[in-house]
């Protein structure tokens, strides 16, 4: 009788905190993550690489923490929803979920530079302590081939391709969540996949298609006639699960949401002119077999991203559209975020002497040299990269420690390079945290310069003398950290 009880009281509590947790998924707020050494001296003895955070509004990007004391880092962003972040200490990865009005807590404990311990407190300790699992499991997803008939028939219609498609999904979360510790980690790593996994079938048909029938033997693209594309073409892909609060705990959900929107299938108005009521009966047009609800979860979420989306590219807010935005939303956090980060926006595009947006004539295709001639007798290592670029978000610790090898040296400058495919508003906020000068590109300007240099794609590096001479041009080098290092020195 006993041991029922005690089942009883955990179930309960277990339900207790999962509501708790998922109306805390819904709010806006600070989420904060303090680290503490046990001494003075145990942060000295660390490197902690990144952090990376992302939140049902916002994608992946840097962000840092701040050295409080000697034995005390905080991290502290406003975010809408939970916060997923990542970091590494010294190579180890670690990941949890920040909730927006909590402080979660690492107590740190060093024994040496090789080892340590760390003891979280916050909500979610199991994803923290499971971080080495997690980091696995991305790497075994994006690794992972399912298993196709070779010769197999082409398909007859896109729905029967995304039906195929799924199968796979659920055999991969089968194969790969066997061995889950919990089921809420099992059910939080499997909406970390699907998300994964669903975003590239919606931003390009027909590549996912002409993979999958290179995986089955078919390659040539004469033999394939490719079904065409309806809105019954997400009637597998969005299901139900996104009316669930727990599909907002995945990195990749706001990419996921921006996908859907720039379907140009799919047709959306501009949301600032047309309104979030007419906005929202363009969404019912394919998602309406999720809910008859229009203020269902999914749907708020779709039309929040579409102000998001907005407010990123560089466009204010009219009157009508604040007070569309306070009159449309019931939840009253979600309209409250959209305009703090309307206000943030416009407040962070007041230029200053580091940032330097659009600041040439667009029909001007080489501005290279212009921009050289501002650092003249000084070495120049020159970044080219853009907001949507993972592999340039995650070298950005890598550039870091080179700044810091060099940073009371004053003849070199790091100069970074985007262009207009980057979110105006995301790049204003990146540039508090990547140290340098940052210029803002028409997008003409920047494939001259990586036309110049024969790069196909970011990240990218060129690095010059202090005569103005280019000494070196790589695309993602390995190890950039001590390759950057060398390049460098050897200019200086």
């Amino acid at each position: 009788m006993l041991k029922i009880g005690l089942v009883f009281i955990g179930s309960l509590l277990s339900l207790i905190f999962n509501c708790y947790g998922q109306s805390n998924y819904m709010s806006s707020g600070y989420v904060s993550l303090i680290i503490k050494g046990a001494s003075p001296h145990d942060l000295k003895k660390l490197e902690v690489d990144g952090p990376f955070m992302s939140d049902p509004l916002q994608g992946d990007r840097p962000v840092k923490f701040r050295s409080v004391n000697d034995s005390t880092l905080l991290l502290s962003e406003f975010t809408f929803g939970p916060a997923s972040v990542f970091f590494r200490m010294n190579g180890r990865y670690l990941s949890t979920i920040l909730l927006p009005n909590e402080t979660n807590f690492i107590n740190l404990h060093v024994t040496d530079s090789a080892n340590f311990d760390l003891d979280y407190h916050g909500s979610y300790k199991e994803i923290f302590d499971n971080s080495g699992l997690q980091e696995k499991l991305i790497m075994k997803m994006f690794s992972y081939k399912p298993i196709v008939k070779k010769g197999g028939a082409k398909f007859t219609s896109e729905k029967e391709f995304t039906g195929v498609k799924m199968l796979h999904l659920n055999q991969m979360k089968d194969s790969l969540l066997k061995n889950a510790p919990s089921q809420f980690l099992r059910n939080y790593y499997s909406k970390l996949i699907e998300t994964y996994q669903i975003t590239p079938l919606l931003k390009d048909y027909n590549k996912s298609l002409l993979t999958y029938y290179k995986m089955t033997g078919i390659d040539d693209k004469k033999e394939v006639n490719l079904p065409v594309r309806t809105r019954s073409y997400y009637d597998n892909l969005i299901t139900s699960g996104y009316l669930d609060s727990l599909s907002l705990l995945p990195s990749g959900y706001f990419d996921l949401l921006l996908t859907i929107q720039k379907d140009t299938l799919l047709e959306f108005p501009d949301i600032l002119k047309a309104g979030p009521v007419v906005f929202t009966k363009s969404l019912s047009k394919t998602f309406k077999y999720l809910s008859p609800d229009d203020h269902n979860l999914f749907y708020d979420m779709m039309v929040a991203s579409a102000y998001i989306n907005a407010i990123n590219q560089g466009r204010q807010l009219s009157d009508q559209n604040l007070y569309d935005i306070i009159a449309y939303f019931k939840n009253k956090q979600l309209s409250s975020y959209i305009l703090h980060r309307s206000d943030i926006s416009m407040f962070s595009q007041k230029k200053n002497g580091e940032v330097f947006f659009l600041p040439f004539e667009k029909e001007h295709d080489d501005v290279l040299n212009t921009i050289l001639e501002k650092y003249k007798g000084k070495a120049v290592l020159i970044d080219l990269w853009a907001t949507w670029c993972g592999p340039c978000l995650a070298a950005s610790p890598a550039m870091e420690k080179v700044k810091k090898r060099f940073e009371n040296r004053d003849d070199i400058k790091f100069i970074y390079l985007t262009d207009e495919t980057s979110d105006r508003n995301r790049f204003y906020e990146l540039t508090k945290v990547l140290k340098g000068e940052h210029y803002y590109l028409h997008k003409n300007q920047f494939e001259a310069i990586k036309k110049k240099y024969n790069f196909e794609g970011i990240p990218s590096y060129v690095v010059f003398d202090k005569n103005g001479n280019m000494s070196q041009a790589s695309t993602a080098p390995d190890n950039l950290e001590e390759v950057a290092k060398a390049w460098i020195e050897k200019v200086l």
